[in-house]
């Protein structure tokens, strides 16, 4: 069954993840444009896709290496069924490299943990953070992760609550000077870009109606169920967890205000998103209902291929 196999990190299961990704990523070219097969077109296509395995690779690092879930590949995996599910966070665009950049951001904001180089990873984190939002504007939001973890893990000091702004501030300016040397600023400040859209009639359709219904139901479901039970606990999950909940309001606020409503803006929330449903999995004892929560989510990333 699905929910054992996963069970534990092993290089097959992570192996697994990568041919399922693989599989979602073939479905889509072929569904719309495959008319464009050609030889440069597979390998630029090929290309891409390692992009997105960088991600996974990235994302399973961070887990790992900060304990944001036990020894298992869920996360892996459920982040895949939400990229399945949003078919458009597959095609490629400047929403995966401010994702891949944003996860090294990430990296040093829940490392925030330990004691050691605080300042460095603070500057790190909101540099990272300010590159993103030169690929995409509404990035900027991250820089308040940074202060909500300076805070909930305790890090409070004058240096540490400037560090970030000079930290993000540095790429920005380095882009300025680059930008005004070579008489470019339109390009410049076309990169803070804050338009949004209020309207969601996209989302009202089945393709996105039943994977978001699913999304929310089990995403409260999880933090309802798993918040007593990790506060409860006293280690550092708990400061983390607080993080993570924190982590999902940003993503949420920025699909909110998104101008493109085509699914690529949910790319955001799958790094929270299955760290938290994964926390949630783990807290069950029921194998049975683990398997039917996972093949739920497999099976609604494949219908919405058929409508």
């Amino acid at each position: 069954m699905i929910a054992n196999f996963f069970n534990k990190t092993k290089p097959i299961t992570t192996f697994s993840v990568v041919i399922l990704l693989f599989i979602y990523y073939c479905v889509l070219i072929l569904t719309e444009d495959f008319y464009n097969f050609s030889v440069s077109f597979l390998a630029k296509k090929t290309f891409y896709f390692f992009w997105y395995v960088l991600f996974l690779l990235i994302v399973n690092f961070i887990i790992k290496k900060n304990k944001l879930t036990q020894d298992n590949s869920y996360a892996l995996l459920l982040i895949v069924f939400i990229l399945g599910a949003f078919s458009k966070t597959i095609v490629f665009n400047s929403i995966i490299f401010s994702n891949i950049i944003l996860l090294l951001s990430y990296r040093k904001i829940y490392s925030l943990r330990s004691e050691i180089n605080t300042k460095m990873k603070l500057f790190d984190a909101s540099f990272w953070v300010g590159i993103s939002t030169l690929i995409y504007s509404w990035s900027i939001l991250y820089i308040l992760l940074i202060y909500i973890g300076i805070f909930i893990y305790q890090k409070v000091s004058f240096k540490n609550l400037l560090i970030p702004i000079v930290g993000f501030i540095t790429p920005i300016f380095i882009y300025f000077t680059y930008c005004f040397y070579f008489d470019s600023l339109p390009t410049f400040y076309g990169r803070f870009n804050y338009d949004f859209k209020w309207t969601f009639v996209a989302y009202s359709s089945l393709k996105f109606l039943m994977p978001i219904t699913l999304l929310i139901t089990v995403l409260l479901w999880s933090i309802l169920s798993a918040t007593p039970k990790i506060i409860l606990i006293s280690n550092n999950l708990k400061f983390s967890w607080s993080v993570l909940i924190n982590h999902l309001f940003i993503a949420i606020v920025i699909i909110i205000f998104s101008p493109v409503k085509n699914g690529v803006e949910f790319f955001y929330l799958v790094f929270p998103a299955s760290i938290i449903i994964t926390n949630f999995l783990e807290r069950s004892k029921s194998t049975i209902f683990k398997n039917v929560l996972l093949y739920l989510f497999l099976v609604i990333s494949i219908s919405v291929y058929f409508l």
